[in-house]
């Protein structure tokens, strides 16, 4: 059975992250199993939740400046390999999400095991309404759409498909597939350090980035409807949101451009 690490990063929504480590205990914790959560901009959570993790292998690093989610996870999965561990997969989670039940986890999981053509996977997500948060990403590079955004959940969502992307928010990837795009000369001077998969943009399409790239290696990226998990959806007050959105995305216009990727 392959392992897989687990990442979650977390930006000032403490109380979420005490749901998130809550179900991850509940649903998808095994003995052997490595959870780490980047706490940025963090204050007490590690303390909060000490008797949530105390009987878990959770390792925690607590960040002092908002470094992004995309130097956070990169940070991370270096972190872990530069220690050694034993992991297959990657796992990789906001803060703000929870898991429902155990199937959701193993069968990404699984899907990403099952043919070494899939790189990339993501379940269907859905607010505390019970509306679509994610239910894959369509389309083609140059014109993107996400498919039935805060509609409610129906089982039209529930299939297994390939797409151009999906979320960032709960996205598994093969470490191979992460240790391949991040030692691509061309993309690592580009990206600089710290040295990942993910594109280091302050906010946002770092995720786009990693799935178009891995697609344009000959990978899949493939959305599993038959796994759920609540995405609250949460977003804390950053008055200079717009102007790293559209910074992240010159960012990545200039990447995809290097490689000849149509991107929208």
């Amino acid at each position: 059975m392959s392992k897989t690490l687990s990442i979650v990063v977390n930006y000032k929504t403490d109380d979420l992250l005490k749901k998130f480590l809550e179900s991850y205990k509940e649903f998808v914790y095994n003995p052997g199993d490595v959870l780490l959560v980047v706490d940025i901009e963090g204050g007490s959570a590690m303390s909060d939740n000490w008797e949530i993790c105390s009987d878990m292998e959770v390792w925690w690093d607590t960040v002092n400046e908002n470094i992004g989610y995309a130097r956070a996870v990169n940070s991370s999965v270096r972190w872990a390999q530069d220690d050694e561990m034993d992991f297959d997969n990657i796992a990789i989670f906001n803060a703000d999400t929870e898991f429902t039940n155990p199937f959701c986890f193993q069968s990404c999981v699984d899907l990403l095991d099952s043919s070494p053509d899939i790189a990339i996977v993501g379940p269907l997500q859905y607010d505390g309404f019970g509306r679509v948060t994610h239910a894959g990403i369509l389309g083609t590079n140059d014109r993107p759409f996400h498919r039935g955004w805060k509609s409610f959940v129906n089982d039209s969502f529930r299939d297994v498909i390939d797409c151009v992307t999906v979320s960032g928010s709960a996205y598994f990837i093969k470490r191979s597939v992460w240790e391949e795009l991040t030692s691509d000369e061309g993309f690592a001077e580009l990206n600089g350090l710290p040295s990942g998969a993910f594109l280091n943009t302050d906010l946002y399409y770092e995720e786009t980035w990693c799935s178009y790239f891995a697609r344009y290696k000959g990978y899949r990226v493939v959305y599993n409807g038959e796994a759920e998990m609540i995405h609250h959806h949460d977003s804390s007050p950053n008055p200079s949101k717009d102007q790293k959105i559209m910074k992240s995305k010159k960012q990545f216009a200039a990447a995809c451009d290097r490689f000849g990727i149509i991107h929208d």
